[in-house]
């Protein structure tokens, strides 16, 4: 094996000296390797030797006062939010996914608008999401629940809608990878 990397790396060599160019650039890319490599070794490092001191069993209650600033109910509250924003997300993703794959003709007129609606979603920022939930979403909320429109459920809707052509462009391929016996083998 060593014979073999040692082979390829005088064949290297001797490319590089018909082109000097070539050295320099592969030269370039090796140190600038290295030296993102050592920040990110560096930053990792400096956040572990900072925060492993800080941890401690009072971060992790379930109450949050102001002597206790606990992590916890962020940590729930994130875990809701996602779950919540899943249950939003997948049935309308996978179903859109399955129309566009296995209903839609090819050549519909709506078949096109829901690819071009999922490509602009995908590529909007998550700050024009916020501003929308804030401006759009929010007040829907208040005259739903009568309360002030900003809790778990506002945030769930919103991120559904961000991970929404993301879950319908994964079940597409997903679908699409099926080999077509499988579909011919549930048929019988």
């Amino acid at each position: 094996m060593e014979a073999i990397n040692k082979e390829s790396a005088l064949q290297r060599l001797k490319s590089y000296r018909k082109h000097p160019l070539s050295a320099i650039l592969f030269l370039l890319v090796v140190i600038s390797a290295v030296i993102t490599l050592t920040v990110l070794i560096a930053l990792i490092a400096y956040i572990l030797i900072k925060g492993i001191p800080n941890l401690s069993p009072e971060l992790f209650e379930w109450e949050y006062t102001t002597e206790n600033v606990s992590m916890m109910p962020a940590i729930i509250n994130t875990l809701i939010i996602t779950a919540l924003s899943l249950l939003f997300a997948l049935p309308v993703g996978i179903c859109s996914a399955i129309y566009l794959v296995e209903y839609a003709k090819r050549g519909n007129k709506l078949v096109s608008i829901v690819r071009i609606t999922t490509e602009t979603l995908s590529g909007i920022p998550s700050i024009v999401y916020g501003f929308f939930g804030l401006v759009v979403i929010v007040p829907i909320m208040q005259d739903l629940t009568g309360t002030n429109g900003k809790g778990i459920l506002t945030a769930s809707i919103l991120l559904g809608i961000m991970i929404l052509p993301t879950v319908i462009g994964v079940s597409e391929s997903a679908i699409r990878a099926v080999p077509n016996s499988y579909y011919e083998g549930s048929l019988a």
